[in-house]
């Protein structure tokens, strides 16, 4: 059986936002770089990063911004065409993390689609 897709998005060009350094964030950054949108991945400087992404980062195909993520993050690091709101967020932390309790509402406010890996419900 196919899968039940509501709508299709052209994501080429568009920007994700990873939040997070682990095996998921880097499979995160894999498939945003196949559909032919542009990954901003934010992990602080001193994260472990995944092999993955270590090896996308020294390749220029992921840009890595070495920081806690800030809520302006939301909107100032994607494209000028829709004033650098970005186009999918991915939080990729752990459940209790507090950073993905309130990503959900962060994210709403501002309208952006958002995945958390750990609350499939959400």
């Amino acid at each position: 059986m196919p899968p039940a897709l509501l709508t299709a998005v052209d994501s080429a060009s568009h920007v994700h936002l990873i939040v997070g350094s682990n095996p998921l964030a880097s499979a995160r950054c894999s498939r945003t770089i196949e559909v032919g949108a542009i990954p901003k991945l934010i992990a602080p400087q001193e994260s472990q990063l995944h092999y993955g992404i270590v090896k996308r980062v020294e390749e220029g195909q992921v840009d890595w911004i070495k920081r806690e993520f800030r809520d302006e993050d939301l909107t100032t690091l994607g494209r000028q065409d829709v004033g650098y709101v970005v186009d999918a967020v991915f939080v990729t932390l752990g459940a209790r993390d507090p950073m993905s309790t309130g990503m959900r509402s962060r994210c709403l406010n501002k309208l952006t689609p958002f995945r958390l890996s750990y609350f499939q419900s959400l």
